[in-house]
């Protein structure tokens, strides 16, 4: 399990990919009123600008934006060779990188840099922000969502499944591997960059066929740095036996077996004032 399985990640692809597009309706809201003085029908086109999509992923979210941004120039960025691939694959026209987002360096600035549930994954966020910051032209935008689930039954489980008696030698000196923020954290990072910064949430009420689906849809993201600490699959599936005993209370099965799974998440966006 020590690899990203994009295949896993798009079994939710309709729901992962959501937000993505909610975020980048806003983004052309944004950005065609920053350009329109300056590009006219070009800027609400898509035609000229240049879009970053930091940590893509399988390429779901770089669609959404071709789709949005008809015309525009695309770069999807990804540390995982297995979801750059599968990115490549999926047909969008982008150019397509594989670096760590902590230590990359864009040759050339970008009128958007866009990145949906990917921030979480970096320990000093606000470090990240600085750099995403200045990899934006006058006038330009940052577009960032991340999940905001960390009081999510699901996630209750997996840290009281990890912290049990049964468990807890094997996930030993091993701290939080991603990093929930509030909003304010978001807002009070970019302040002092001068970005002129709105902060919003939404929660998506996602209907799942059955509870195993609620460890499926986990094995693929936030349950993975958990999953490759262990020997094998035998010892896998019993971590994740364990979690869904510890989630159930929180999930009660519709009339028709299926379960509401709630999912919080965090946007925000910042125009760099000329």
């Amino acid at each position: 399990m020590a690899n990203w399985d994009p295949e896993l990640y798009l079994k939710f692809g309709e729901q992962r990919t959501r937000p993505a597009l909610d975020l980048a309706l806003r983004s052309r809201v944004l950005v065609e009123a920053s350009k329109a003085t300056e590009s006219g029908a070009a800027a609400a086109s898509g035609a000229s600008l240049e879009i970053l999509d930091l940590g893509c992923g399988p390429g779901n979210s770089t669609a959404v934006l071709a789709a949005v941004f008809p015309g525009a120039a695309l770069t999807g960025m990804d540390s995982s060779s297995e979801m750059i691939a599968a990115a490549r694959a999926g047909g969008a026209a982008a150019e397509w990188i594989v670096a760590d987002a902590s230590a990359w360096e864009p040759k050339r600035s970008f009128d958007l840099v866009f990145s949906n549930a990917a921030l979480q994954w970096i320990p000093e966020q606000d470090v990240l922000l600085a750099r995403m910051w200045s990899w934006l032209r006058p006038g330009a935008l940052l577009a960032v969502q991340v999940p905001g689930n960390s009081e999510s039954g699901l996630h209750r489980a997996l840290r009281r499944t990890v912290a049990g008696e049964s468990w807890r030698s094997r996930f030993a000196g091993m701290d939080e591997a991603f990093r929930y923020h509030e909003p304010d954290f978001y807002y009070e990072t970019l302040a002092p960059l001068g970005a002129a910064a709105d902060v919003w949430e939404s929660s998506y009420w996602h209907v799942l066929a059955s509870r195993q689906a609620l460890i499926d849809w986990y094995s693929g993201t936030g349950m993975r740095p958990w999953l490759e600490r262990l020997e094998d699959e035998a010892e896998r599936q019993a971590f994740k036996d364990a979690v869904l005993e510890a989630a159930v209370a929180d999930y009660p099965l519709r009339p028709d077996g299926s379960v509401f799974f709630p999912f919080r998440r965090i946007f925000f966006t910042a125009l760099k004032v000329r």
